[in-house]
C-alpha cells in the first residue's frame, strides 16, 4: 500500500465548487484509509480563494510518507531522524527517488522543502516529548525585507540542498519540432477530433491541460468560456475566459485547475487557425449530447466535460500506440529522432504549452511582461527561461518571418480534408 492525495469536492452557493484535500492509504485491493496528516500540511500565508485545495504542497508532502515509510520502512513519523529527512531531501533534489522521471528544477525543489518542514514543523510541535528529531534540527529561522518592504520569516535547512540542474533550460525545449507537431496536430485533427479543441487551447492559447478542460462553450448557461469579438462580420479578437472556476459535471468530479484567473486573449499569430479549428470542432460537436446545464466546451465519451486525467491518459496512448510509429516512418530525420526520443521519454498535454510559448518568442516577443502575460503566470521564472534560450530555440525552430507563422498548410480545407487520407 502507499499514501496517495485523495480530493473531495462540492459546490456552495452560486457555482463555487470547493474541492479539499486529504492524505489517504490506498491498500492494493484499491481500498482507501484516511489519515490525520492533512491537518500538518500547511496552507500558505496569503488569503487564496475558497476553492483552495493546497494544491502541490499535499503530493509533496505523500511523496515525503511514501519514502519514509515505503522505501526507509518507518512505522511512525515518530522514528524519524534529521539525517532520514536530509536524505530524503538529497534524493529528491537529485531526481533519484522511486518513480522519479527526469530532472526537477530548483524551484520546484525549494517548494517541497517548504512544504515538507512546515508539515513537520506543526507535527513535531503536536508531538512534543515524543519523537526522536526536534524542529530546531530541521532549520534556523531568518527573516529578511521583500519588494513590497515587509519583513519576512523564513525557514533555512541546516543542510545542503541538493539540486541536478544540469542541463534543464534547455530540456524544456527539447519538446518536438515543427514538422512533429503538424503531424500530431493533424493526426488528432482527423483520428481523435474529440480532443481537438482541448489540444487547440494548449497550442494556439498556451492554456495548461488542467485550464483547456475547464473551459465552457460560447453558450453555455454559466456564461460563455469563449469570446468572439467582431467588427463589420471579422473576427479580430478571442478571449478565453478563466475568471472563475466552475464545476462542469453534475456528478461534480474536477475537470481541471485554473491556476491563474483571467480573460486569455488569442494571440493575433493564432487566431485565424484558432478559429478555423473551433469552427470545424463546433461542427463536428453538431447533435452529440452533453450536459446542457453546464455546457463544457471538451467532452467524454459520455457527454460529461473532459477530465485531465482522462484526457492526459488518451494522449499517452496516443502518442505510444499512434505517433511513435508514424514518426519512426517519417522521411524528415529530426521527426524520425524525435520518435526515438519518445521511445524512451514520456510527454504529456503540457508539449502544446511549451511549443506555443516558443513560436511565441520567435515571433518577436521579448518583453518578459508579455510573455508571462500571453502564458498566464503568475511569476515570471518561466518566461524568463524562454527568453534567456532565444538563441538555442531559434536552431531547434527557426527564425519566424513576419511576426505571423506561417499556417497556409493548415486552412481548414488542408487540416480536415481529403489530403489526410493520402
Amino acid at each position: 500500500m502507499r499514501f496517495v492525495v485523495y480530493k473531495h469536492s462540492l459546490v456552495l452557493g452560486d457555482s463555487n465548487i470547493v474541492t479539499k484535500q486529504f492524505i489517504v492509504l490506498k491498500h492494493d485491493d484499491g481500498n482507501l484509509q484516511f489519515t490525520d496528516f492533512h491537518r500538518y500540511v500547511k496552507s500558505t500565508s496569503r488569503i487564496k480563494s475558497i476553492s483552495d485545495d493546497g494544491n502541490k504542497r499535499f503530493s509533496y508532502v505523500v511523496k515525503f510518507l511514501n519514502f519514509i515509510f515505503g522505501t526507509l520502512g518507518l512505522k511512525s513519523v515518530d522514528q524519524l531522524t534529521l539525517e532520514m529527512v536530509r536524505e530524503f531531501f538529497t534524493l529528491y533534489g537529485l531526481s533519484q527517488l522511486p518513480g522519479d522521471s527526469g530532472k526537477r528544477k530548483k524551484s520546484t525543489v525549494e517548494k517541497c522543502v517548504n512544504a515538507v518542514l512546515d508539515f513537520l514543523t506543526l507535527y513535531l510541535s503536536e508531538r512534543e516529548g515524543k519523537t526522536k528529531l526536534k524542529a530546531e534540527e530541521l532549520y534556523s529561522t531568518t527573516t529578511f525585507t521583500n519588494s513590497r518592504g515587509r519583513v519576512v520569516k523564513r525557514k533555512e535547512p541546516n543542510f545542503e540542498i541538493y539540486v541536478d540542474d544540469s542541463n534543464t533550460e534547455k530540456a524544456i525545449f527539447r519538446d518536438m519540432p515543427n514538422s512533429a507537431f503538424e503531424m500530431l496536430f493533424s493526426h488528432i485533427a482527423h483520428y481523435h477530433k474529440d480532443l481537438l479543441m482541448v489540444v487547440a487551447l494548449g497550442a494556439f492559447v498556451g492554456l495548461r491541460p488542467s485550464e483547456a478542460c475547464n473551459v465552457r462553450r460560447e453558450d453555455s448557461p454559466l456564461g460563455p468560456g469563449i469570446l468572439f469579438h467582431q467588427s463589420d462580420g471579422q473576427v479580430f479578437k478571442i478571449e478565453i475566459d478563466l475568471r472563475k472556476e466552475i464545476p462542469l459535471r453534475s456528478d461534480l468530479k474536477p475537470t481541471g485547475r485554473i491556476k491563474k484567473e483571467r480573460l486569455q486573449a488569442v494571440p493575433y499569430i493564432f487566431l485565424e487557425v484558432f478559429l478555423d479549428t473551433y469552427n470545424d470542432y463546433m461542427t463536428y460537436l453538431e447533435g452529440k449530447k452533453y450536459e446542457k446545464d453546464y455546457g463544457p466546451l471538451n467532452l467524454n465519451r459520455r457527454g460529461k466535460a473532459l477530465s485531465y486525467d482522462v484526457y492526459y491518459q488518451r494522449f499517452r496512448k496516443i502518442i505510444r500506440d499512434e505517433m511513435i510509429p508514424i514518426f519512426l516512418k517519417s522521411d524528415d530525420a529530426e521527426v524520425v529522432f524525435f520518435g526515438q526520443l519518445l521511445q524512451e521519454h514520456n510527454i504529456s498535454p503540457h508539449i502544446f504549452r511549451h511549443w506555443y510559448t516558443t513560436q511565441l518568442v520567435l515571433s518577436g516577443v521579448s518583453e518578459i511582461s508579455e510573455l508571462m502575460s500571453a502564458r498566464g503566470d503568475k511569476s515570471p521564472e518561466s518566461a524568463w527561461v524562454y527568453l534567456q534560450n532565444k538563441g538555442e530555440i531559434a536552431k531547434q525552430y527557426g527564425q519566424v518571418n513576419n511576426g505571423v507563422f506561417d499556417y497556409m498548410n493548415w486552412r481548414a480545407n488542408e487540416l480536415f480534408g481529403d489530403k489526410l487520407e493520402r
